[in-house]
């Protein structure tokens, strides 16, 4: 293992053992993480975002399950790690931010508990220690009157103050990894900009490693130094934030480009939906997961399961377009049409 990585994840596979077949959910997915990096992992529902992230915390529920690959974090392979080890782990090195603060915090138990239990578990400290440091990283994550906020329940917090709370505790054991599932979803504009702007400047001052999951390229553009697209159980294409924006390679990735709202757009332009539906992962396909949707597909599209293509040094992507013998003018043109 590198040393600059903090985590490792090679060639994961996660399945779901269900009453009508196994759904291969993660299919062979492999990245790293470095110190104080922020990356994000972006795709439709149903690509394996959280999936992933669910198995990197070892949270999933049954019939999921880990069936092959590794896990490295700081080191260390955390695949076969007892519930016990994890549980140290979980909350005080690894942290994760859930996508709904409502159904994640207790209802009958005041914010300032729920952190406070956080805090008491997994480090030497007394309550009054624990209240106070509680109470700062309220006031860290923008809460005003902290030390009265404190003594409040989740529901008399708005959307945006809950999900300021969820961050306080996961962020009050100072894990060197913070895991964000959807963290602005259902959170107005104004308050979605104000947590990404908190994430930011954690990352700035706390230097914690970030992984972001989102459906929404836009919402990590501004946070994360690089990109992994996901879908159908594998990732599509990886690169620097730069390259997935104004050099994507990707079909998949240049539609969900061409899916963002732009401000530039004139009022009787529509957005470019992507047409079609995911694959179904009983069943995955033998090729391209994409072949079925994608305008710029081949007859080795259907058949075959592209390799991975590097373009840059830290630029990748799983697509036949890129090989050498592929009909350059389609090459072109995707890649044209593809840039914003």
């Amino acid at each position: 293992m590198n040393k600059e990585n903090i985590l490792e994840v090679k060639n994961l596979r996660t399945s779901f053992f269900t009453h009508v077949g196994e759904v291969k959910a993660i299919r062979g997915v492999s990245f790293n993480l470095k110190k104080g990096e922020a990356i994000g992992i972006v795709g439709e529902s149903g690509s394996g975002k959280s999936v992933t992230s669910m198995s990197i915390m070892k949270l999933l529920q049954h019939p999921g399950k880990i069936i092959g690959g590794d896990i490295l974090f700081k080191e260390k392979s955390i695949v076969n790690t007892s519930e016990k080890e994890m549980q140290s782990i979980r909350g005080n090195e690894i942290a994760m931010i859930f996508q709904d603060p409502m159904t994640s915090l207790n209802p009958v138990y005041t914010i300032g508990n729920q952190i406070k239990e956080a805090i008491t578990r997994h480090q030497n400290v007394n309550r009054e220690e624990a209240k106070n440091k509680a109470i700062e990283m309220l006031k860290i994550v923008g809460i005003p009157s902290p030390s009265d906020r404190i003594n409040q329940y989740p529901h008399e917090f708005s959307g945006g103050m809950r999900q300021r709370a969820m961050i306080a505790m996961a962020l009050s054991c100072e894990p060197s990894l913070l895991i964000a599932d959807e963290p602005t979803t259902a959170l107005d504009v104004t308050i979605q900009a104000q947590i990404l702007e908190l994430m930011k400047k954690l990352k700035k001052e706390i230097n914690t490693s970030i992984i972001m999951i989102t459906h929404d390229l836009g919402v990590v553009a501004d946070v994360c130094s690089r990109i992994i697209v996901m879908y159908g159980g594998l990732i599509m294409e990886e690169g620097t934030t730069e390259e997935i924006f104004y050099n994507p390679k990707h079909p998949y990735t240049m539609g969900l480009l061409k899916s963002i709202p732009r401000l530039d757009l004139g009022e009787n332009q529509r957005l470019v939906p992507i047409e079609g539906s995911p694959p179904d992962l009983l069943k995955p396909p033998i090729g391209c997961p994409f072949a079925a949707r994608c305008p710029y597909a081949m007859k080795i599209c259907e058949k075959n399961q592209p390799p991975y293509f590097e373009t840059d040094k830290n630029h990748r992507s799983m697509c036949w377009l890129l090989h050498e013998d592929a009909p350059k003018v389609e090459v072109d043109t995707c890649v044209k049409r593809g840039k914003i």
